[in-house]
């Protein structure tokens, strides 16, 4: 048991066998979110000193071009992407503002706060008809766009929706968390 700690203490991720053993060394970079998640917003998340690494964004592998060099990833890469969580990441990177702006997005309704948002009509690459999406802040402060109905006329309309309430009977919070 005290060679096991000592193995344990001194390298990374170890798999014994019936006469062998795998052992890997520690990385030599690790970079985590608040909730403890690969992510670096700069460089790899994840390096060893033979020179593997890992990208991700908030916990999710994403490819090295769209942390190391941020202005080829277009709003059109990012939301044509084939893997879902990636296009999350990737259009958190691009960041809603530049997306929306990109997709020449028409502001149909606007709250006056953000948390409650705005109502935009956009022209998604490879659709042949205009998408709305309620524009906002959720209580962290980070922007996202959700897509509602295209019969959906105001902000409040929107909200009530994702709520699934009836608009009569929805009321923006008062404390966001």
């Amino acid at each position: 048991l005290e060679s096991l700690t000592r193995i344990a203490k001194s390298c990374g991720w170890v798999w014994m066998f019936a006469g062998a053993a795998i052992i890997t060394d520690r990385p030599h970079v690790l970079r985590r979110d608040d909730q403890t998640r690969l992510h670096c917003e700069d460089g790899p998340a994840l390096e060893y000193r033979d020179g593997f690494t890992i990208y991700a964004w908030h916990g999710t592998r994403v490819p090295k071009e769209w942390i190391e060099d941020k202005a080829s990833l277009s709003a059109k890469t990012a939301l044509t992407w084939t893997n879902i969580e990636q296009r999350r990441a990737a259009l958190e990177i691009v960041g809603w503002h530049n997306v929306l702006r990109e997709l020449n997005a028409k502001v149909v309704d606007e709250h006056p706060d953000p948390h409650c948002g705005a109502l935009v009509e956009v022209q998604l690459p490879d659709l042949d008809h205009k998408s709305r999406f309620i524009h906002a802040r959720c209580g962290t402060n980070r922007e996202f766009a959700i897509g509602v109905p295209p019969g959906v006329q105001t902000v409040i309309e929107a909200q009530a929706w994702l709520t699934g309430l009836p608009v009569s009977e929805f009321q923006f919070p008062t404390i966001r968390t």
